[in-house]
């Protein structure tokens, strides 16, 4: 279940992405190209995650704690923090601005960037 939810918040970004995009008039089908790259590359960083938790029951990988895991929760509070942006981009008054930076400090940055 944990990989479904993770591919949701990867298909959910890449949505608001796109509606952002035409709503702002800013769609351009190399920006989306290269954000699709990105997600495929998330992806793979979630298979590679699910390999080595599986290769650890075979082979001595020097690691003995479950990765996959943790891939995925990175990918879905990234994820997260660009849903964010993205609805803001769509309608700015639609999140709080507490909201917004407890997702931003999350993020590791600032509500301005």
């Amino acid at each position: 279940m944990t990989y479904l939810i993770t591919c949701a918040f990867i298909a959910l970004d890449f949505i608001t992405g796109l509606v952002q995009a035409l709503a702002t008039k800013t769609f351009s089908s190399s920006i989306m190209r290269e954000g699709l790259f990105h997600k495929v590359g998330l992806i793979l960083c979630m298979i590679l995650g699910i390999l080595v938790d599986y290769a650890q029951n075979f082979v001595d990988l020097g690691v003995t704690v479950p990765v996959a895991g943790a891939i995925c929760a990175y990918i879905c509070v990234m994820e997260v923090g660009s849903i964010i942006e993205n609805v803001c981009k769509i309608d700015p008054e639609i999140m709080p601005e507490k909201l917004t930076g407890f997702f931003a400090s999350l993020k590791g940055g600032t509500d301005d960037e």
